[in-house]
This record gives C-alpha cells, structure tokens and sequence, in this order.
C-alpha cells in the first residue's frame, strides 16, 4: 500500500513538473496528451498492461516513443513486421490491437503528420508501446503463464529480475530491435527447436504454397507456450522433471505424442482466444515427464 502511494505522488509530481517544463523537442500540448490518455480509465481498458505502459512514459517523461520523426520509421516499421509475424512464435494477431496498429495509419503518420490529431498520434504511440510491452512478455512468460497472469505482471515493478519495459527500452536503444525483443525468448534447444520449425511452416512454406495441417501448427505453438512456463519458472513452481510435452523436434521434423490427460484442446482455445480460460491451464502433471505413451 505505501508503495502504491508513493508512486501514484512521483507520477502526479512528473506530470506538474511536464507541463512547466516539457521535455526538449516536445510541446507541453504532447505531454499532456499522454498524461490525459495514460489516466484515462477508459483507454486504459483497452490496454493489455496499462500499468506498465504507464510506467514505461513515466520513465521517459511522457515523451513519445515512436512518433518523433521520419528518422525513426525504421523503428515503427521494425515493431510493426514483428506483430505482423507473430504466427512464427506461436501466438495469435489478436492481441496486440489489430484493429488500431494497420498499416494503412502508418504512412500518414509519418509522411504526413499535419493531417493527424494530436490525440490519434498519442493514441498510436501508446498502443504500439502496449503492443509491444505485451509481445515480449508473452515471448518471456508465455500468454497464460499459471503463476504470472497479465494482471500480476503488470502489477509488479520488481518481483523477478525481468522487466518488459525495461527490456523494450534496452530494444529501442540497439541497433538490432528486432534480434533484442527476440531474445527475451526461452533458450533451451527443445523450445529452438519448435521455434525454428513454427518460423519454417509459418514463413517459408507458405512462401512455398506448402501448407502444414492447422491442427499441427497449434500442437507446436501450444507446446511452445508450455515451455515458456517452464524455463522461466523464478518461483521454481514447477519441477523440472515434471514438464508435459505432446510434440517435438526430432532431425527436424515433429514428433507428435498422445495427450494422455487432454490438457492440450483448453490450452488451444485459450491461447487462440476461442474460449476464455476459466482456470489456471496445467503445464505439468506430478511424476510425468514427455509424453510418449
């Protein structure tokens, strides 16, 4: 509760200090834009860590991050192809804002940013920020991650050593964006292995016009999701034995196994927004390791 209370007092001192002193290359009208946006509950509603968001613009002095000039393209664009392919590491389009991130916002935006309100930029921003804050912390924890919901990440400012929002500020920092936010995924060779394989059947094959069954595709991303559970497990939840797999990659093809205990078709529909989860999805099941039955 008192750290509640101190930084709700450092976020309401910052945002005084901005409208006296706006941040150099912005006008006090930008910085209050974000504020207003950042506080507004109904916009926050749409945002998938709206807490975290509003900590990553507390940090940075409401300053936008991406809509600064046509120098900074390259960023927009980079971000925007990695939600584009978002396929390729298992996850679904819709969730980071689809309907709002298009392509067809993005030239104006940029070549033409007389012709686009304020509040429509700002808004811009703050969505590919979310979107962005949200990629990397499904590529890290995994979508429906048992012991750390959206809601307790967002929540958190330093319960584990890793932090969205610091690792999207590291990102926008290096050269390679792309391979920086990719990074933050699983690094055992059983979750490359699957990876390498949904990029194949995602990417090159279709380029191919060689289509892999969907229900395969799920099986490999479902999997995935698993492991994501599993490698970054801080609270060491999970024992290490206990890990439920129904695929592999074996000489580079998959493996399929049984799903014995049928945990895969809820873990499916979560992670493809087809049902709502209505309790924690279990990775693993005590005394049973990959299963080949």
């Amino acid at each position: 509760m008192f750290m509640k209370t101190i930084f709700a007092v450092l976020s309401m001192l910052v945002t005084t200090l901005l409208f006296f002193n706006p941040v150099k290359g912005q006008s006090v009208s930008y910085s209050k834009e974000f504020s207003m946006q950042l506080n507004d509950l109904t916009k926050q509603y749409k945002l998938n860590y709206p807490k975290s968001v509003k900590r990553y613009y507390l940090q940075n002095g409401f300053q936008s991050l991406w809509i600064k000039n046509r120098g900074e393209a390259k960023r927009i664009e980079e971000a925007m192809m990695l939600l584009d392919c978002v396929l390729q590491y298992g996850l679904a389009h819709a969730d980071y804002h689809p309907g709002e991130l298009t392509y067809d916002n993005f030239p104006a935006i940029i070549d033409e940013p007389e012709k686009i309100s304020i509040q429509e930029k700002v808004r811009f921003d703050i969505l590919l920020t979310d979107a962005m804050i949200t990629l990397i912390n499904h590529l890290h924890y995994g979508k429906l991650n048992p012991y750390f919901s959206a809601r307790k990440i967002d929540g958190i400012i330093k319960a584990t050593s890793f932090s969205a929002v610091n690792e999207l500020a590291k990102a926008i920092e290096e050269e390679g964006f792309t391979a920086a936010i990719l990074s933050t995924q699983p690094k055992s060779k059983v979750y490359n292995d699957l990876q390498r394989y949904m990029r194949l059947i995602k990417g090159q094959y279709l380029g191919d016009c060689y289509e892999v069954p969907e229900a395969e595709v799920r099986t490999v991303a479902i999997n995935m999701e698993r492991l994501r559970w599993w490698e970054f497990d801080e609270m060491k939840a999970i024992p290490k034995k206990a890990l439920y797999l129904t695929c592999e990659i074996k000489d580079g093809l998959p493996v399929f196994y049984k799903d014995s205990r049928h945990l895969d078709p809820s873990l499916e529909a979560a992670l493809y927004n087809q049902l709502p989860p209505k309790k924690k999805m279990p990775l693993l099941l005590p005394k049973i390791k990959t299963n080949k039955d």
